[in-house]
């Protein structure tokens, strides 16, 4: 470490007496040379500043895991994450979430290992094959794919970034993610006993991202969760809510349940054009299942169409021949019905033979980039704030009617977290006349998620308390603005249900950005 002092960080520490059970926060000022982590400053507040701090820390390696805290709301490794690689003048520095807090920055870990010791982490086995030497059944290439699997130090920090583990029924990452493993080791003859603990809880798990975002090992719990989904839907062994949802989609085309002949009602009078009346436009407008069916979030198909139209832009829908883009499905283990369902898309998109697609749904945008087969046909696909924002600045769009109202804005997993979009739609709200954008405290990567991800809009059963979305809209009622504003159709769901659980609908809005845009010009 040099011996130069860079910079004055200021440190602001969550604090936590267990014998008056007093929580408070203590500011300190900490000299920070290049190379210093933030177990460094830790370390360098207790000897120098205040030895009653308390933290954990062990091995100084990033093999333990012992001290991982929240850093400016992101769990991180203390004794991996440099001070100066935050470019932070100031920073904050609490305990992990989602666990009981001992004394300052140190959580009590045995809910987290309980929930592990839930499944077996070792071969399951028939007695009489331990008796004798039998052939190994996976070749190096088969096990590939869940190496990484084993790089877990049961740090917890996936666990403090679950929005789904506020339900103490959830397994959690780790857990699950360990599973898996063995589900795909070819040695274990467990599969039914692996199933068990996680057929009633692995349902809860919205795949936001933020596990394998944040994992300091890089293991991909996000999709080692979605493959546990797979087994349970191949060994049937699913809940009646999601089942209903598979056969609707398998019926309809889409989870609503609704025939497809009505999927162009909300364009009643708005003069969209459809496939096959056209064949060509210069913007696919791919519109979602939410917004085409769903009566409050059509509001966001018909704003789209609106700006659209006042633009003069050459746009036309599929119409009825718009399938379900398959995300939900995908994410909830049914691969082959959304492989059915990406298929006709694509064929569709062909023969439509658009120059650019533009989702209203962060989920289509995601599925559409990310997942094969649509990501082997590298679609120039848009979500429709990008698109907008880049029409704001290109002077196409100018608001010119205020909207006096204090906002704060929602980053939907699936936009922020997994594509990286944060600033399209805050460039949109900022140039919003009158509009004051103010930040939630769980924003963009550390966002809180609503929960509607990987089907849980439609099969949630949790009691209120103990949904993300009510979590959520408590966080946004503290700030004290007008309107929480989001950008994808099933935040809108999510979070104006939990205003309703709250009964707090005379104090706050849930409001899609496309909306508010529209207010504005």
């Amino acid at each position: 470490m040099s011996t130069k002092v860079e910079k004055i960080v200021e440190f602001k520490i969550s604090r936590y007496d267990p014998e008056s059970k007093r929580r408070y926060v203590s500011t300190y000022k900490v000299p920070i040379r290049k190379g210093t982590t933030i177990l460094d400053a830790l370390l360098y507040i207790k000897d120098n500043l205040d030895e009653t701090l308390a933290f954990r820390q062990s091995c100084r390696m990033g093999i333990c895991g012992d001290c991982a805290v929240n850093i400016n709301g992101k769990p991180m490794l203390a004794c991996y994450t440099q001070v100066l690689h935050l470019n932070a003048d100031s920073l904050t520095i609490e305990p992990l979430s989602n666990l009981p807090v001992i004394k300052d920055l140190v959580v009590d870990i045995q809910p987290f290992f309980e929930k592990y010791k839930k499944i077996r982490t070792v071969l399951i086995k028939p007695e009489e094959t331990f008796k004798q030497p039998s052939e190994f059944a996976q070749t190096p290439e088969e096990l590939k794919k869940f190496w990484d699997l084993t790089l877990c130090i049961k740090c917890s920090i996936c666990y403090s970034a679950c929005p789904a583990a506020i339900d103490e029924r959830f397994l959690g990452p780790t857990a699950l993610t360990a599973n898996y493993r063995f589900l795909t080791d070819s040695r274990d003859n467990g599969l039914d006993e692996r199933l068990k603990p996680m057929a009633d809880n692995v349902w809860l798990c919205t795949q936001c991202n933020s596990c394998t975002l944040f994992c300091p090992k890089l293991v991909s719990c996000a999709n080692a969760i979605l493959d546990d989904h797979c087994f349970l839907v191949e060994a049937g062994n699913i809940p009646r809510t999601v089942k209903d949802v598979l056969e609707s989609v398998y019926k309809y085309h889409n989870p609503m349940g609704t025939h497809q002949s009505k999927r162009m009602d909300w364009a009643e009078g708005l003069n969209v054009k459809t496939f096959p009346d056209v064949s060509k436009a210069d913007v696919l407008l791919f519109t979602c299942c939410s917004t085409t069916f769903d009566i409050r979030n059509r509001e966001i198909a018909k704003a789209m169409a609106q700006i659209l139209n006042s633009l003069g832009v050459n746009y036309a829908t599929l119409g009825t021949e718009e399938w379900c883009c398959g995300d939900h499905m995908l994410r909830m283990g049914e691969k082959g019905l959304f492989e059915e369902l990406a298929i006709h898309n694509i064929d569709m998109f062909k023969k439509f033979n658009a120059e650019k697609i533009i989702t209203l749904s962060p989920h289509c945008y995601n599925t559409f980039k990310n997942d094969k087969p649509y990501a082997d046909e590298k679609l120039n696909v848009q979500h429709y704030t990008q698109y907008l924002a880049d029409a704001i600045r290109q002077g196409k769009i100018k608001p010119t009617k205020s909207v006096r109202k204090k906002v704060a804005y929602h980053d939907p997993c699936f936009l922020g977290k997994r594509n990286e979009v944060y600033d399209a739609p805050r460039e949109i709200l900022k140039a919003i006349n009158g509009l004051e954008l103010i930040e939630m405290k769980r924003t963009r990567q550390s966002s809180f998620c609503c929960g509607g991800g990987a089907g849980r809009v439609w099969t949630e059963e949790a009691p209120s308390e103990k949904r993300p979305c009510v979590d959520r809209v408590k966080e946004a009622l503290e700030l004290g603005v007008d309107v929480i504003a989001v950008a994808c159709p099933f935040c809108v769901t999510t979070l104006e249900d939990a205003v309703k659980v709250l009964d707090v609908e005379n104090k706050i809005a849930v409001k899609d950005v496309i909306e508010l845009l529209k207010e504005a010009i």
